[in-house]
């Protein structure tokens, strides 16, 4: 028995990998529009003027990959646990599995909103490391600031009855 699979053996191998995840991540969206569930990757928030105000960069760090929770623009490309759904996206995943083995990955970029993140680069390192159930990835991270709007101070409200009877009254 070989111990050592051919290169040939090794994407077909990961092709297999990838049709099986593939194949789970179609069968949950069929069970899903049956139950109403949703299984799209979550799309970053609305960006305004005041959020990239609010923005830093901050250094590259290890990640908790559970808590990449969507995605800057590939949501049709992958469902919410980062599954691949389209088959051209085959060549470059199992690529992407074997790039690690060989040369490492370069981090990913991911943009942080409270205590979740959002994927600018790195859709299928991030489905590869969740495939290999990775806890951590290394990612270049891009921090907003969540300014919250004070509380409005309320103004006491005219009573109705008041206002009704003082105008029965002088009328």
């Amino acid at each position: 028995m070989n111990m050592y699979p051919s290169p040939t053996h090794m994407r077909s191998y990961l092709s297999d990998t990838f049709a099986i995840l593939r194949m789970q991540a179609v069968r949950e969206i069929l069970w899903a529009k049956l139950s109403r569930r949703n299984t799209k990757l979550s799309i970053f928030p609305e960006q305004g003027p005041e959020r990239s105000a609010n923005r830093k960069l901050i250094d590259t760090e290890d990640i908790p990959i559970e808590q990449i929770a969507g995605t800057l623009g590939r949501q049709n490309d992958f469902d919410y646990k980062f599954r691949p759904l389209k088959g051209y996206l085959k060549d470059r995943w199992v690529n992407t599995f074997l790039s690690l083995e060989r040369e490492g990955w370069s981090p990913i970029v991911v943009h942080r909103v409270g205590d979740q993140y959002y994927v600018e680069d790195g859709h299928h390192r991030v489905s590869v490391a969740r495939s290999l159930r990775m806890v951590y990835i290394q990612a270049k991270v891009w921090e907003y600031t969540i300014r919250e709007n004070p509380p409005k101070k309320c103004r006491p409200m005219p009573c109705v009855e008041l206002c009704s009877a003082n105008a029965f009254a002088t009328g």
